[in-house]
């Protein structure tokens, strides 16, 4: 039976990863214990867990509050993803089942739903789990928990549809492509293709995050 602080850690947890919880948002303890009908000391405990995973920033002045990804730490979360997901892509073409085709054909109409409507943030999110789909595919228990770690962290930030919105065609054909490929099992011709297809995303965000360190350095004094 889960404690009531890992209770409240798990919930304010998921509400910072899917970005309900905003950057720099205050968490204050006697509100939360209130929210969870608790007293303070589990509240206390569940901060400190959220800390220590760097979710959250905690002062003694300050208070608590939710931490902003700094420009460093997204440019960190993009070079690890292009690294690893062309590794997590070929082990899924190996392990290909009809299952897994049939899932991603689904998300895949998903995904041309939003883009024909122009929703790039339902769209971001039917890409995430187009992808959460090829990682866990991969059956590689430290591969799944680290890129699911990343693709959970995408949320508290911009993605590349809503900055591009451009690259959804692309994006589009290349998810047509990684089903051909995962069904037909066809494990090193995936990894090219999902080298590609991040080495893309990874450039134009790693210019636009580069851009906006640029002109943070120049505000400075």
């Amino acid at each position: 039976m889960k404690t009531k602080a890992k209770t409240i850690y798990f919930d304010l947890k998921h509400r910072i990863l899917s970005g309900e919880l905003k950057a720099d948002t205050r968490l204050v303890i006697h509100q939360l214990a209130g929210m969870y009908d608790s007293s303070d000391i589990p509240v206390r405990e569940a901060l400190k867990e959220l800390a220590a995973e760097d979710l959250i920033e905690m002062s003694p002045h300050k208070g608590s509050r939710v931490k902003r990804l700094s420009v460093k730490e997204m440019q960190d979360m993009l070079e690890i993803r292009k690294t690893l997901e062309p590794l997590a892509a070929r082990l899924a073409a190996e392990n290909s089942t009809p299952e897994l085709v049939d899932e991603l054909e689904k998300v895949y109409e998903k995904s041309v739903h939003m883009a024909q409507e122009h929703n790039y943030t339902d769209y971001s999110n039917a890409n995430r789990e187009f992808h959460q789909l090829i990682v866990e595919a991969s059956d590689n228990t430290y591969l799944k928990k680290l890129l699911s770690e990343l693709l959970s962290n995408e949320r508290r930030t911009k993605t590349i549809f809503d900055l591009f919105p451009d690259v959804v065609d692309m994006s589009l054909q290349e998810h047509r492509e990684m089903i051909q490929l995962i069904a037909e099992k066809k494990g090193k011709e995936m990894a090219e293709l999902m080298l590609k297809h991040k080495s893309r995303s990874y450039d134009k965000l790693n210019n636009y995050f580069s851009n906006l360190l640029k002109e943070q350095d120049n505000d400075q004094p």
